[in-house]
């Protein structure tokens, strides 16, 4: 597939999972060019050819089943024929959003609170994202190769679930400590259990103690 058929191909689906995951669409298009070696990497099953849309490489099952592929790995020197089972989706859009709730975790917090992409990338590196010590750098190439960075401009006219002040707070509550998960930039809306408001509160009476 040729390059700029495959960044259409996913930039729209980048774009969408942004406006309720905040993870900036240049980052979400690297990454599948990177993971999915352009298109040409996407798991398949091997007696229908059947896609499993499954752009990043997770394994498990989706939405649509999943799809078990043999591939040959290195164990104790010796070559041995392991089947892998990943997971299949109807569409690249599901494969994206998959993918952007992994990221949902306090472990990639600096991902979505990211200033920029390339601030993001180095938030993926260092958060143990992948083992390439040079995955930040590749993303950071392919952005700036391709220009994916003008994925990230959204008119105020784009529709949102949620206003961008909401957003914001949401981004300084998770910066401050104050809340510890990115799932709330998905979310911000809904109410918070007593627990979670009580933890915020008790935080807060730290942070005027000034303890730890």
């Amino acid at each position: 597939m040729e390059t700029q058929a495959f960044i259409d191909l996913v930039a729209g689906s980048a774009r969408q999972t942004f406006l309720t995951h905040r993870i900036f669409p240049s980052i979400t298009i690297a990454q599948a060019i990177l993971e999915s070696g352009w298109g040409n990497k996407v798991p398949a099953d091997p007696v229908t050819g059947r896609s499993s849309y499954n752009l990043f490489g997770i394994k498990g099952t989706g939405p649509a089943g999943s799809v078990t592929i043999a591939s040959k790995e290195v164990e104790n020197g010796q070559v041995v024929t392991r089947n892998s089972q990943f997971k299949a989706y109807y569409n690249y859009q599901q494969s994206i959003d998959d993918h952007a709730d992994f990221l949902l975790q306090p472990l990639y917090k600096k991902v979505v609170t990211a200033a920029s992409p390339q601030e993001a990338a180095q938030a993926l590196e260092k958060a143990g994202y992948a083992t390439d010590p040079q995955y930040a750098e590749k993303l950071t190439t392919l952005i700036q190769t391709y220009n994916l960075s003008k994925y990230d401009q959204f008119s105020p006219q784009d529709p949102s679930p949620y206003p961008e002040w909401k957003i914001d707070l949401v981004k300084r509550a998770l910066k401050e400590g104050l809340l510890t998960s990115p799932e709330w930039l998905s979310k911000p809306d809904e109410p918070m259990p007593v627990w979670a408001v009580l933890a915020v509160a008790l935080r807060l009476l730290d942070k005027q103690r000034q303890m730890p």
